[in-house]
């Protein structure tokens, strides 16, 4: 088999090693094209893989597992024959980008933990995974945040996107497991923000997730999980709803409110989240004010709302959309409680 990103052998899973990194396994469904027949929607399909593989294919985050070269992928060919024969019924741009998007994802050799078992969701049918499917879940089970790889077109299993648990059949009966399901690039922050929860990523971690979890905030370099009055485990839960609401919505409901601020307020009310902009006697006191300004990539901005975890402690402060910056907001200061 080829080796991928430059390593030969078995990855062996060394808990805090460089193999214990990768936390997205790619189902071996997603290189099932048979019922694709029609060349117009095979290359659909390989797009839509490319697309969402494509930001996460960086040698380390996503693997897949050996026994996916073998799999038949069309009609009486294997992924390996698809990949590398001319005559295996992907054109040749197809091939050389599916070859590269592989070549910097690790492969895998499944052990007898991932033997494949029925699963199901809820009150679905059972379904016998994939080899990758089940060596993700037996990662789960282990404690370790997951996310399962299947694109948009495969429709076995039938699983809907995001956090799930799954109902594993086992031989002493059965476990469930809680595990992600990725099928389009908007999935991705879903699946990080759960890392941190489903994991208590430690205070000194925080930011190695926070670009993938929160994709349209700023992170000033002077945050520090450190200076909130609550402990770090009261604060986490709380911190990435928060930060996971203003990336998906403050400046949508920002411009769908016209800036009407209290309008604003009561849309993140209903999401039971409490934010505000700054009061007016906070803005009179110079003081005060200026210890809302905040300096990033050589630029001041005022981050003049914020969120709280309760009325007397706890507060996120953030800006409004930057132009210069896309429109991204600028997370500026963790802090207990400003002057006001």
């Amino acid at each position: 088999m080829p080796d991928a990103a430059g390593e030969t052998g078995e990855i062996v899973d060394v808990p805090g090693g460089a193999a214990d990194d990768y936390r997205v396994v790619i189902g071996e469904e997603c290189f099932d094209w048979r019922e694709l027949a029609d060349p117009g929607l095979l290359g659909e399909a390989l797009a839509a893989l490319a697309e969402v593989l494509q930001p996460l294919a960086d040698g380390r985050t996503t693997a897949f597992v050996d026994a996916a070269y073998d799999a038949e992928c069309l009609p009486s060919t294997t992924l390996i024959d698809a990949l590398y024969s001319p005559g295996g019924g992907l054109s040749h741009d197809d091939r050389i980008r599916l070859q590269k998007l592989l070549d910097k994802c690790r492969v895998v050799e499944p052990v007898e933990a991932d033997l494949p078992r029925p699963v199901r969701a809820a009150d679905g049918l059972e379904r016998e995974p994939s080899w990758g499917v089940a060596h993700a879940l037996a990662r789960a089970a282990g404690g370790r945040a997951m996310s399962v790889l299947l694109a948009p077109y495969v429709s076995r299993p039938d699983w809907p996107s995001g956090w799930l648990t799954l109902t594993r059949t086992t031989e002493e009966g059965y476990d469930e497991v809680r595990t992600h399901v990725l099928r389009c690039p908007a999935d991705v922050p879903g699946f990080w923000r759960g890392v941190y929860t489903h994991e208590r990523v430690p205070a000194e971690r925080f930011f190695s997730f926070a670009r993938d979890a929160f994709p349209r905030l700023l992170f000033a370099n002077s945050l520090s999980l450190h200076h909130f009055k609550g402990a770090y485990d009261e604060v986490l839960p709380w911190l990435v709803r928060l930060l996971g609401a203003l990336d998906d919505h403050f400046v949508q409901v920002l411009a769908e409110c016209g800036g009407d601020q209290n309008q604003v307020m009561r849309r993140f009310k209903a999401l039971g989240l409490d934010i505000s902009p700054e009061s007016p006697n906070t803005k009179k006191n110079a003081k005060a004010w200026e210890q809302r300004n905040v300096s990033h990539e050589g630029t001041t901005y005022r981050c003049e709302w914020h969120g709280k975890r309760r009325w007397d402690r706890d507060r996120v402060h953030f800006s409004l959309p930057i132009p210069e910056h896309d429109d991204r907001v600028l997370v500026g200061i963790f802090v207990g409680h400003l002057a006001t």
